[in-house]
C-alpha cells in the first residue's frame, strides 16, 4: 500500500545522505591526520604509540555508522597507509615491528567486533520496525473497515427490506444517499492521505482563501448558533495552490466548530510575524490534553466516535507540502488553538 511509505520514519531517510558524506569525510581526514603524524613523529618518542592508538577512533566511528562492513574498508585503508611506515623503519628491531603488526590484529579483531555488535542493533532495529509496520498496517486497516462497516449495515439492511416490499422507499432514500457518502468520504481520505501532495502554486491573498473557507463552514456552524470572528491582514499574498489550503483550513475550522459549545466563538487571524505568515483558528471548547495534541496528526487516532481520523494529518501533509508548519496549543484559560505558518519570501 503506497500510503505507508509516507510514514514517518521513511522521510528520513532523504536526510542521511548528506550526514554519511559528512562522516566519510570525517573518517578519511581523521586516518590521513594520524598516519601524518605516525611518519613524522620518531618512533623513540612518547607520542609515537599514542598516535598508533588514534586509528581506534575512525574504525569506532565507521562501525558505527556503517557496521562491520564500513569498519573493515576503514581497515583497509588505514593498512594502505601504515603498511608503507612498517616497511621504511623495518631497521628498527623485531620487537618494535612485531609489536606494531600485533597492534594491526587487534585493530582487526576491534572492528570485527564493533560492527557485529553495531550490526546485530541494526538488525534488531529493523525487527522492531517491521513490526511496528505490521501493527500500524493491522491498526489501519481495522480503522477502515471500522468505518466502512456501519453506513455499510445501514445500507445492506435497508435495501433488504426494500428487496422484500417492506419499507418505504422514498424515506429510505435519503438515509441510503447520506450512508453512501460517508462511505464515499472515507474512501477519498484515505486515498488522499495515500497519494503525495502535487501543489499548483499561483500568488494569492491569503483573506480571500480563509474567507471562503469560513463560508464553507458558515453552514455548518449555525447548527450550533456559532459566531465567527476574524482579524485579517489584507496586504499578505502567497504563491499556494488556493484550492489545498482552503481545503486544509475548513478542516482546522470544522474541527474548531466540533469542538465549540452552543453558541461559541471561533478566531481566526491572519499576520505577519517574524517574516512568516500566521493563521490562527481558535475555539472555546474544552480544549486537548498533552496525550491528545501529541497524536492528533497521527494517521487514524480520533477522539470522536465518527470520522476517520485523517483529517488532521491530511492538513499537516498540505501545510508541510508548501513549507509550513502547523502547531496545536491548548492554553490554560481553555479552547484550542491551531497555528499555521507559511513563507514565501518572493512575495512578502
Amino acid at each position: 500500500m503506497k500510503f505507508l511509505s509516507s510514514f514517518p520514519g521513511q522521510e528520513l531517510e532523504t536526510t542521511k545522505a548528506p550526514v554519511r558524506q559528512k562522516l566519510f569525510w570525517v573518517i578519511i581526514v581523521s586516518i590521513l591526520a594520524i598516519t601524518i603524524l605516525q611518519y613524522q613523529s620518531d618512533s623513540s618518542s612518547k607520542f609515537h604509540e599514542l598516535y598508533r592508538e588514534l586509528y581506534y577512533f575512525p574504525i569506532l566511528v565507521s562501525a558505527l555508522r556503517f557496521g562491520t562492513r564500513g569498519a573493515l574498508v576503514c581497515l583497509a585503508v588505514i593498512l594502505f597507509t601504515y603498511i608503507p611506515y612498517i616497511f621504511i623503519t623495518w631497521h628498527t628491531g623485531w620487537a618494535e615491528q612485531a609489536a606494531r603488526i600485533i597492534e594491526l590484529f587487534f585493530y582487526l579483531l576491534f572492528a570485527l567486533g564493533a560492527g557485529y555488535f553495531v550490526d546485530r542493533e541494526q538488525q534488531i532495529k529493523q525487527e522492531l520496525e517491521r513490526t511496528r509496520f505490521v501493527t500500524s498496517l493491522g491498526r489501519i486497516t481495522s480503522s477502515i473497515v471500522h468505518d466502512l462497516k456501519n453506513p455499510l449495515i445501514s445500507i445492506i439492511g435497508l435495501l433488504d427490506r426494500l428487496s422484500r416490499g417492506k419499507g418505504d422507499c422514498r424515506a429510505y432514500v435519503p438515509v441510503l444517499l447520506q450512508d453512501a457518502k460517508k462511505m464515499e468520504r472515507i474512501v477519498y481520505d484515505v486515498l488522499d492521505f495515500a497519494r503525495p501532495v502535487q501543489i499548483k502554486p499561483e500568488l494569492r491573498n491569503l483573506h480571500e482563501i480563509i474567507l471562503s473557507a469560513i463560508e464553507m463552514c458558515r453552514e455548518k456552524g449555525q447548527k450550533k448558533e456559532i459566531k465567527f470572528q476574524s482579524d485579517l491582514d489584507d496586504s499578505i499574498a502567497l504563491n499556494v495552490d488556493a484550492f489545498l489550503i482552503e481545503r486544509a483550513l475548513v478542516n482546522v475550522i470544522s474541527n474548531s466548530i466540533e469542538a465549540s459549545p452552543e453558541q461559541g466563538v471561533i478566531t481566526i487571524t491572519l499576520k505577519k510575524k517574524d517574516g512568516m505568515a500566521s493563521i490562527t483558528v481558535s475555539d472555546q471548547g474544552p480544549g486537548m490534553d498533552r496525550e491528545t495534541m501529541k497524536r492528533c496528526f497521527e494517521p487514524y487516532f480520533s477522539t470522536k466516535s465518527s470520522g476517520t481520523g485523517l483529517g488532521l494529518p491530511i492538513v499537516k501533509k498540505i501545510v508541510e507540502a508548501h513549507g509550513g508548519a502547523i502547531s496545536i496549543d491548548s492554553p490554560p484559560s481553555g479552547g484550542t488553538v491551531f497555528t499555521i505558518t507559511l513563507s514565501d519570501q518572493k512575495t512578502f
